[in-house]
Parts: C-alpha cells; sequence; structure tokens
C-alpha cells in the first residue's frame, strides 16, 4: 500500500473520532427546555435527566429557610397543575410570587431538584415613589 493512502485513510480515523467525540460531548451539554404541561404529560421521560422549565412561581408555595439555604416552591402555567421546586443556594433578590423564572435541574419522582434558579424580569428600570422626581434629577444625583 503506498504510503499516500496510508495517511488518507488515518486522516479519516482521526477525523472520524473527533467527530464522534463532538456529537457526544455535544449531546451532554445540551439541556432543553420544557414548560410544566410537557413535564406533567410524561414525567417518566424526564426522570433524572438535566431539564430546563419555565414558568411562574405560584403564589401562597414560596418556603424559604435561611438557615438551611433551601428554597422551596411550585411552578405553573395555568394555576392548576403544578410541578414542586427545590432549590439549595442564595434566593434572588427579585424571587418572588407570580414571578416568571426558569429552573435547571433534574426530575427524581414528583419534585425538581433545581441546580439553577433564573428570575425573569422586564428590561424597564422605574423609580420607586418619593426617591426622585423625575429622570433628570436621578441622573443629576448619579453624575455628582
Amino acid at each position: 500500500m503506498k504510503t499516500k493512502y496510508k495517511f488518507l485513510i488515518g486522516g479519516l480515523v482521526v477525523f472520524g473520532a473527533i467527530v464522534a467525540l463532538s456529537i457526544v460531548g455535544l449531546q451532554e451539554m445540551t439541556v432543553f427546555f420544557y414548560t410544566p404541561q410537557e413535564i406533567l404529560a410524561a414525567p417518566d421521560d424526564f426522570q433524572e435527566k438535566t431539564i430546563r422549565i419555565g414558568a411562574m412561581v405560584e403564589k401562597g408555595s414560596i418556603d424559604w429557610d435561611a438557615g438551611k439555604i433551601k428554597l422551596a416552591f411550585r411552578m405553573t402555567e395555568d394555576s392548576q397543575h403544578y410541578i414542586p421546586v427545590v432549590y439549595h443556594g442564595v434566593k434572588p433578590d427579585m424571587f418572588k410570587e407570580g414571578q416568571g423564572v426558569v429552573v435547571q435541574g433534574q426530575l427524581e419522582g414528583d419534585t425538581f431538584y433545581a441546580d439553577e434558579l433564573l428570575v425573569k424580569h422586564s428590561e424597564d428600570y422605574k423609580l420607586e415613589a418619593g426617591d426622585h422626581k423625575n429622570k433628570q434629577e436621578m441622573y443629576k444625583s448619579l453624575m455628582q
């Protein structure tokens, strides 16, 4: 066999190995986003897989234990069906009832154990009542 073909075959083997490792790596790093209805429709399909869920925090469901740094709440889309969520970590300042959140973690049984908690919020920043009369005064105070 000519040396030229040996290099060609060797190059194809190395290229194939790199492509295969890249595909496997991308599949492991890919985290899909679901809604609570999709999860509740087939919960067994999502057991112990790392996924993201986006929904609203159900009113009256927040249980914050500052001593254990543990946050438990329920996520819902329609206020009728919900997924209980447990998160161990610092509670975001903007986290509250009725707020949109995205959690990343794993579903174990009926409970979702979140490793990451993101709070959705508006892009609009508003002045608190009584702090400044208008935006110009606020900007002046920032420049001083």
